[in-house]
């Protein structure tokens, strides 16, 4: 069977048309790419008693962790991705001991609260209370590598204890 010219030009011309369309995905989606794309993660170490935040210090994620005093005991480390991936944003200490049965009460910033995905819990912080910020509450056991659809992305504050 003999092909007609015009379809011979058509099967000749197409792929040469296509190769630069078809490569520039590929180009972009490298992982050097994709990582000069996205910012620094900016962490921060919050230090809170069990009721009020005593004071906060933070990073903008290209240089080390602010510093820890002694006396200050880690309790929560959240996480911008699931799984504990993508950096820890905030680092939260108390000032009383690690978590009781009432624990202490966390708060996020806006674009931390906007950001958290999983989170660690230290010194017998075992469960948080979750609230979003469209005031939906649910109580997750620590470690959570996933915080389910209605607060991934969106923990505006966290009371951390033991339970």
């Amino acid at each position: 069977m003999r092909l007609k010219p015009r379809t011979l030009l058509t099967a000749a011309v197409l792929p040469a048309l296509l190769a630069p369309v078809l490569a520039a995905p590929a180009a972009l989606a490298t992982p050097t790419a994709l990582a000069a794309e996205r910012p620094a993660t900016r962490h921060c170490t919050v230090l809170v008693s069990p009721t009020r935040t005593l004071g906060e210090s933070c990073t903008d994620g290209r240089s080390a962790a602010p510093a820890v005093r002694d006396g200050q005991t880690l309790l929560l480390e959240e996480y911008a991705d699931v799984n504990y991936g993508g950096g820890v944003l905030y680092t939260f200490y108390g000032d009383a001991g690690g978590c009781d049965a009432t624990g202490y009460h966390l708060v996020n910033y806006i674009d931390v609260a906007l950001n958290v995905s999983s989170m660690w819990g230290y010194n017998n912080c075992t469960k948080a209370t979750l609230t979003s910020p469209l005031d939906k509450v649910e109580t997750v056991s620590l470690p959570a590598s996933y915080l389910g659809k209605d607060f991934n992305d969106a923990v505006r504050e966290l009371q951390v204890f033991r339970g």
